[in-house]
Order: structure tokens, then C-alpha cells, then sequence
């Protein structure tokens, strides 16, 4: 049976971790944020207000892109979803990609949290996948809805 005497110095140890993973998240919410708004690249990017969990963007006027970490207690796992509701429906946020955050800064374990260029361009390594989606539909003149519905029940 723990005393307790060792069950505070547990509770410490595991308030600690779980509090630098979450300045870790918001060092990258922060870096991507800055990254997209200052970036001079045209990818159709606007910031758009999200909750106080997630960061959101919205492309081309329309989709919303949400990126969060997991539900899970000390969640080291980034999910990018795709808002696929309708407008006027609650939102429907659909994974297309994921990524890891560790507690030493990094995603992927290649990507400095903190050099905000090497922050978009992994991000934009991720959402790839739903320009590319968007570009075909158009190209082949079909519905993008039901395209993007189809890369995603791939996720």
C-alpha cells in the first residue's frame, strides 16, 4: 500500500509530464499558427477560431481543417481531420493524418517544434493528401464532397 508521502510525489511526477507535453503542444500550436499567417506561399490558408484544444484552419473559403491531440490522458498523438458536415449540420471532423509530439519538442521525430518553417512544411506534407483529393475531383470533373468522403473512410 502507498503512502502518502508516495502517492503526491507520483501525482507531482505525472502533474509535471503531462503539463510540459502540453506547453510542447502549444509551442507547435504557436509555430504552425505563425507559420501559415506570415507564410507568403498562396495555399488558400486562413486561421479560424477552434476551441481551447484544437487549431483550426479553413481552405479555400470552405473546409475546415481541425488539429489536436488525441482524447487520451498524456495523448502524444497529433490528429488532422476534415470537417466533411454540410453546411448548417454539427461539425463532422473526419482523421486524415496523424503525427507524433514528444516531450523533448520534436514531431515526428524529425520536426523542431520550434522552426516554424520545418512546421509547415510538415503540416503541408499532411493536408497534401486533401489538396491532391480537391485538384483530382476538379480535374476530373466530379463531386469533391463525395471524393473527399471516400479518401477519408480510408483514413
Amino acid at each position: 500500500m502507498s503512502t502518502l508521502s508516495e502517492l503526491t510525489s507520483k501525482a507531482d511526477y505525472i502533474a509535471s509530464k503531462n503539463s510540459h507535453l502540453k506547453s510542447q503542444w502549444r509551442t507547435y500550436q504557436n509555430s504552425l499558427t505563425q507559420a501559415i499567417t506570415h507564410s507568403n506561399k498562396k495555399i488558400n490558408h486562413e486561421f479560424s477560431c477552434g476551441g481551447d484544444q484544437d487549431l483550426r484552419f479553413t481552405l479555400f473559403n470552405h473546409y475546415s481543417v481541425s488539429i489536436h491531440l488525441s482524447d487520451d490522458f498524456y495523448s502524444q498523438d497529433i490528429v488532422y481531420s476534415l470537417n466533411m458536415a454540410y453546411s448548417g449540420e454539427e461539425p463532422d471532423f473526419r482523421p486524415f493524418a496523424h503525427a507524433t509530439l514528444s516531450e523533448e519538442g520534436w514531431v515526428d521525430h524529425t520536426v523542431d517544434i520550434k522552426d516554424k518553417h520545418a512546421v509547415l512544411e510538415h503540416y503541408l506534407s499532411k493536408i497534401s493528401t486533401i489538396y491532391q483529393c480537391i485538384f483530382d475531383a476538379l480535374k476530373a470533373n466530379q463531386p469533391i464532397h463525395s471524393q473527399l468522403d471516400k479518401l477519408l473512410g480510408r483514413a
